[in-house]
């Protein structure tokens, strides 16, 4: 489980760090850079173990554009990442621009270290050339280097799409569930082959329709069904008033809570992207109950402009994106900040914290939907 991420040049952020519970939800206004940290933790995630050229392909922008701008028009030259794991591991890499083997520009790795305690107890803090792995867990003698491996390979970062939910899987075909929410049928099969059930019965969903039944009251249960024929998988709901509804006829909304109950129940980090989308605030509500009841090895963030999670999620699990100025070499560039809220009759400023966290005022605001002014 991560604990704590520190980014600086990576897109709008400079110096941030963030200390990670197992359940958290990022709010803020637009362009605050809530989807930045979600980019960050998929590129970090597929340069450790799926190589370069692919986490260029799965984090928005082209690679120049993941360098953070400075507030004269240039950009950096270096990105740092730094995660610490709850084993007291820590992870920490410096991506540069240079010349990469082919003799082109692009991102290559600038130094790459790792930290923990191995076997016998002993504290060892090495350097490895662990992006050169790819998707093999990295064959050596320290068991926490490849612990870390298998944590960053278990992030998954979702920005969910109707359309995407709606396609079928193919027969045959892999169980990752893409970022859109795309392959959603045989992720669904992963899991419950996972739980030791035999499909294509889908007896081992039963927590997770019974979850969803809860949410969405229109339906009764889902199945995925395995049609050797098609050579395709497909999810398909069921109502009291009709056997079978196919996922291309569900609504957007049953469709989403669906992906986000099965993401929450697979074991790693899972980022979602404003869960709320095309969900009922009382069934935002109970969801977010859903994501913190959850126990075992699943590690929950959500991105959130809903002033439901307020009401809902303890402040201790919030955290507060938003704009700031700073001054490099005597010019003003804007970066991301992240502020904790305050505790009940708490003080404003915090020892060893970076920024003055979140006033009563602003979070009146955040409230009515009233973006924060510039400054």
């Amino acid at each position: 489980m991560i604990t704590r991420i520190e980014i600086d040049g990576f897109k709008s952020f400079e110096n941030f760090a963030l200390d990670v519970p197992p359940f958290l939800v990022l709010i803020g206004t637009n362009a605050s850079g809530k989807s930045n940290l979600l980019d960050a933790l998929s590129f970090l995630s597929a340069a450790v173990t799926r190589g370069m050229e692919s986490a260029v392909a799965l984090t928005r922008g082209d690679a120049r554009g993941l360098f953070r701008q400075t507030g004269d028009g240039g950009v950096v030259d270096r990105m740092r990442f730094s995660v610490r794991f709850h084993q007291s591991a820590r992870y920490e890499v410096v991506f540069a621009w240079g010349l990469q083997d082919d003799g082109l520009e692009g991102i290559v790795v600038e130094s790459e270290r790792v930290e923990g305690s191995d076997h016998g107890g002993r504290w060892a803090d090495i350097e490895m050339d662990f992006t050169m792995f790819g998707p093999r867990e990295p064959k050596t003698r320290f068991a926490f280097a490849r612990m870390i491996w298998r944590e960053l390979r278990n992030i998954t970062i979702l920005h969910l799409e109707a359309g995407a939910l709606r396609l079928p899987s193919q027969v045959g075909g892999g169980s990752l569930l893409e970022q859109s929410g795309r392959n959603l049928p045989n992720f669904l099969r992963r899991l419950a082959i996972e739980s030791g059930v035999k499909f294509p019965r889908g007896a081992g969903l039963q927590e997770i329709s019974m979850r969803l039944v809860g949410l969405v009251r229109e339906v009764t249960g889902f199945d995925v069904v395995v049609d050797e024929a098609r050579r395709d998988v497909r999810i398909e709901f069921s109502s009291q008033y009709h056997a079978r509804i196919g996922a291309e006829l569900a609504s957007d909304g049953t469709l989403r809570m669906l992906a986000v109950l099965a993401a929450l129940h697979d074991t790693g980090l899972v980022a979602i992207e404003e869960p709320e989308n095309g969900v009922f605030p009382d069934r935002l509500r109970q969801l977010l109950g859903i994501a913190q009841e959850l126990d075992g090895d699943r590690q929950v963030i959500f991105t959130s402009h809903s002033p439901v999670v307020l009401d809902v999620v303890p402040p201790r699990n919030i955290a507060y994106f938003d704009m700031t100025t700073i001054i490099e070499n005597g010019v003003p560039s804007r970066v991301t900040r992240v502020r904790r809220l305050r505790d009940e009759g708490g003080p404003a400023a915090v020892e060893n914290e970076r920024w003055a966290r979140v006033t009563d005022s602003e979070l009146d605001r955040f409230r009515a939907g009233i973006e924060e002014p510039v400054g």
